[in-house]
């Protein structure tokens, strides 16, 4: 579904019985490790994120493909994550420029929040860059009182701002954060989160995404 917010390109997937999806088990494992590595426990938080501790293979992007990792093209999960990814960019209308059937992945990564940590508004690209076009944002663990998304109405060209506490609410745009659910957006909207309040973490895959031009 495609959610309207002041013209910002949203668009919103769940994936049908994402608990029972005998492939989450695998997914959850392999995730485990790639935070777990050294590389990576070791990093300080990333910019965008303040508060309680936050883990991120983001600084290593150019090492780990998380579409090759998880083998999306193979697994059911990811080839439902693959095709609604192109139903977002054709609602977008970037078909209308960009040949969507030839997609590149410009960073992939996994994040993860623990208690007290949110993400202070940061946009992944400013208008005129060439890539990326788009975010998708994968959901894989999200407990009660989980961090939710936020974007932000806002057409200012800052690449990272305040918490979202300090925007009004007719600026700002609230979507749940839900283990199985695929947020897409235009990769210049102004976006971050609420803070995370459960004591397990919340886990989701960030992919940003170009399409090759016609």
């Amino acid at each position: 579904m495609v959610e309207a917010f002041k013209g910002a390109n949203i668009a919103v997937f769940d994936f049908p019985e994402f608990e029972t999806y005998p492939g989450c088990a695998r997914w959850d494992e392999t995730l485990e490790q790639l935070l777990a590595l050294p590389q990576v426990a070791e990093q300080n938080n990333v910019p965008d994120a303040k508060g309680g501790r936050a883990l991120s293979t983001v600084h290593l992007s150019d090492k780990l493909n998380i579409p090759k990792i998880l083998n999306f093209t193979q697994d059911p999960l990811g080839r439902w994550l693959l095709t609604n990814v192109l139903y977002a960019a054709a609602d977008f209308g970037l078909d209308k420029t960009r040949d969507i059937k030839k997609m590149k992945f410009h960073r992939t990564w996994v994040n993860r929040m623990t208690k007290g940590c949110d993400a202070v508004a940061h946009r992944h690209a400013a208008p005129g860059w060439n890539i990326p076009h788009m975010v998708a944002i994968f959901y894989t663990q999200v407990p009660e009182n989980s961090a939710d998304l936020v974007f932000i109405d806002d057409n200012s060209e800052v690449m990272r701002a305040g918490s979202i506490c300090e925007y009004p609410a007719d600026k700002t745009h609230l979507i749940q954060a839900k283990a199985g659910r695929l947020v897409c957006h235009d990769a210049c909207i102004l976006h971050g989160t609420t803070p995370h309040l459960n004591d397990l973490p919340r886990t989701c895959i960030i992919l940003e995404i170009g399409f090759a031009p016609k």
